[in-house]
């Protein structure tokens, strides 16, 4: 196993100079960082996590609790936290605990018991379990007691969503929502709503409970179904706007000439689909990269500028929306 003492000699700097720069604790000048990032990298040393959390009481593990990492939404946030922190010497457990409460609570005991660094989850936990002491930075959703927290513009997303597919001719819109859970999207969805309150078209909410792909297929045939003069669709998120392109275009319609689609997240798929999905843009791997730079902060005591920070949102136009826009 590669030392502290290997790196430093390495290096060509101190035992000390690589323990602080390691711990983030104590300066560290430019010039040496770079000799010990090229040591590190050099001999693949791996910080002993055991020995850290004796002096500071806390490990650098860090838990990341999700809802569905079938969504691509998450896996690309989960990335976004993981390079963050393993460039720092953090660790990443991931959770995939949709909403199972005792698989959450069995994570978070666990990572309460290793005097874990923190926890990223889209979940406020504090009154659940309010005896687990330990860092949370809420993800994705907006509306939580915790104080720290990462989430975009959703009531932007909701009304930039509806504004985007009225003034490309909708006129018999569906408006999807997705499972009531989800805050976020619910936010969206009620944004979207409320803008077409307030202009003369014709509009139908529907409700999904569900990210499956094969459930989701089952809720567009029966909109399809229910509301068959529907000329546009504004989607909760990009899988579900995959689904419904799927099955349009099985009914023999063409997209956008008689149906147009507007997505949500902008997912990497989004743009291979055909016809390429239009969407609205939000980043999920920027969005878990500031999550992991608020724990860090919190777990090596620094100035925190921001304790909620919220990410805008634009407009990605590809194919699925007519380009007649006024």
């Amino acid at each position: 196993m590669v030392t502290i003492k290997q790196v430093a000699q390495e290096a060509g700097v101190s035992k000390s100079t690589v323990s602080r720069y390691i711990s983030q604790n104590g300066y560290v000048g430019k010039e040496a960082q770079e000799k010990i990032e090229k040591a590190i990298e050099k001999l693949k040393f791996v910080p002993n996590l055991s020995a850290r959390s004796l002096k500071t009481k806390r490990n650098q593990l860090v838990g990341l609790l999700l809802p569905d990492i079938s969504n691509p939404f998450f896996p690309m946030l989960a990335k976004g936290v993981e390079e963050f922190l393993q460039e720092r010497g953090y660790r990443v457990m991931l959770g995939n605990i949709g909403e199972d409460e005792a698989l959450e609570e069995d994570y978070l005991r666990v990572l309460a018991q290793t005097n874990a660094a923190g926890v990223i989850t889209t979940h406020d936990f504090s009154e659940k379990f309010s005896d687990i002491d330990i860092p949370v930075v809420i993800v994705d959703r907006e509306g939580h007691k915790s104080n720290y927290g990462v989430f975009s513009n959703n009531v932007a997303g909701g009304k930039l969503a509806a504004k985007i597919v009225v003034e490309a001719g909708g006129t018999n819109i569906a408006v999807v929502s997705g499972p009531l859970t989800a805050v976020n999207i619910n936010n969206r969805f009620k944004a979207s709503v409320d803008f077409l309150d307030n202009i003369d078209t014709n509009y139908k909410k529907f409700y999904s409970k569900s990210y499956n792909f094969e459930v989701i297929q089952e809720e567009a045939n029966n909109l399809l179904d229910c509301f068959q003069e529907v000329d546009t669709i504004i989607a909760p998120s990009d899988v579900h706007a995959i689904a419904f392109i799927h099955e349009i275009l099985a009914r023999g319609k063409k997209i956008p000439e008689d149906i147009q689609i507007i997505g949500y997240d902008d997912i990497l798929i989004s743009q291979f689909v055909y016809p390429a999905l239009s969407t609205i843009h939000q980043s999920a791997y920027t969005m878990g990269e500031e999550a992991a730079r608020l724990v860090y902060e919190i777990d090596n005591e620094q100035y925190i500028e921001k304790k909620r920070i919220e990410l805008p949102i634009h407009y990605v136009e590809r194919e699925t929306i007519r380009k007649n826009r006024k």
